[in-house]
């Protein structure tokens, strides 16, 4: 007759058992995390960038064209908001008629992962 209880293999099993599942549930709390983390910033950036573009809607798009607008509130802005962010303004010709006006806000999404950008442009009339 066997006695009830358990033997030390079947503890040692069950042990076993318990930390592989413990370990992969922590790694799955920690990768939800951080993209939620990454999320957030990008919401954060998109939002940013929209706006900036707010505010640069009452600019005459002379100004856009040739970046003559004063950009130090978007970039305290930005610099508050997100992780080493950082926005920029850019101005290129296109075709005679046309120039294409970009702003670009980055940030740093942490130590292992590249930096991230959202970008939006406008075509405006050239000067």
């Amino acid at each position: 007759m066997r006695r009830l209880g358990f033997t030390l293999v079947e503890i040692s099993a069950a042990i076993a058992l318990l930390a592989v599942c413990a370990v992969t549930l922590a790694q799955l709390v920690a990768l939800t995390t951080s993209e939620r983390l990454a999320e957030r910033a990008r919401q954060t950036a998109t939002d940013q960038m929209q706006n900036a573009w707010e505010r640069l809607a009452d600019l005459p798009s002379e100004k856009l064209a040739t970046g003559d607008f004063d950009q130090t509130p978007f970039e305290t802005l930005i610099e508050r908001s997100l992780p080493d962010g950082k926005i920029a303004f850019e101005s290129t010709t296109f075709k005679p008629d046309y120039s294409i006006f970009t702003v670009t806000v980055s940030w740093n999404d942490g130590e292992k992962r590249s930096r991230k950008k959202v970008a939006m442009f406008r075509m405006l009339p050239s000067p």
